[in-house]
């Protein structure tokens, strides 16, 4: 045989695979039932390990919710008991030191030292709602202001008075902020000029 017909043999060769095509699943030897089942129990058994573990996250994820929602129930619940802690630790000693002041009131009669240690009471009681952000609200000689003051009435002042009109110059109940934040309007009146006498009756007799 020469080259010639060699190559020949060749080329028939190649079309007949390219013909024949690939190989499929249908050439390759069938395995058997046994085979076929193993494998399937096999993947049944590793899904079912996975669902296993996956139901074993969910529950642990779930209870610490759960335990977390029944802590931040109970913070809620102590925060709420216990807001005023500290505020009222701070009041405490203004408490002591009322009490102290009563008793020695029972002791003896002098009014200006009792008048004293009353206003050094106030004081301290204002230092310590002052920490909390209460304050006094500053009213007399201040301009009537509907947002900080309620009026309970008016004065008439005379017209050189150095009082100006709608000034407040009474105060009847003190009135407070908490923090930007009226917490209750000062009670006060203010002034009002009189009225000019209206020299309606002025001359009244001339020309009789």
């Amino acid at each position: 045989m020469n080259q010639q017909d060699e190559n020949k043999i060749g080329e028939e060769k190649e079309r007949f695979e390219e013909a024949k095509g690939p190989a499929t699943a249908e050439d390759a030897p069938a395995e058997s039932p046994e085979k076929v089942i193993e494998t399937l129990r096999a993947g049944y058994e590793k899904k079912e390990e996975e669902a296993r573990q996956a139901q074993e996250r969910f529950m642990r994820t779930l209870a610490d919710f759960e335990n977390y929602k029944k802590r931040a129930q109970r913070d809620q619940s102590d925060a709420l008991k216990y807001a005023n802690e500290k505020l009222i630790k701070e009041l405490l000693p203004v408490i002591d030191n009322l009490e102290r002041a009563l008793a020695h009131s029972r002791e003896t009669r002098d009014f200006d030292r009792m008048m004293e240690g009353v206003e050094l009471i106030r004081k301290q009681l204002l230092s310590a709602l002052g920490k909390f952000g209460v304050a006094p609200i500053e009213s007399l000689n201040h301009p009537f202001d509907p947002s900080l003051h309620q009026s309970i009435g008016q004065i008439e002042v005379e017209e050189g008075s150095d009082a100006e009109e709608n000034q407040v110059i009474g105060e009847t109940q003190k009135g407070y902020h908490l923090n930007d934040r009226v917490l209750r309007p000062s009670l006060v009146m203010i002034a009002k000029k009189k009225a000019p006498p209206s020299g309606d009756g002025a001359g009244a007799g001339e020309g009789i």
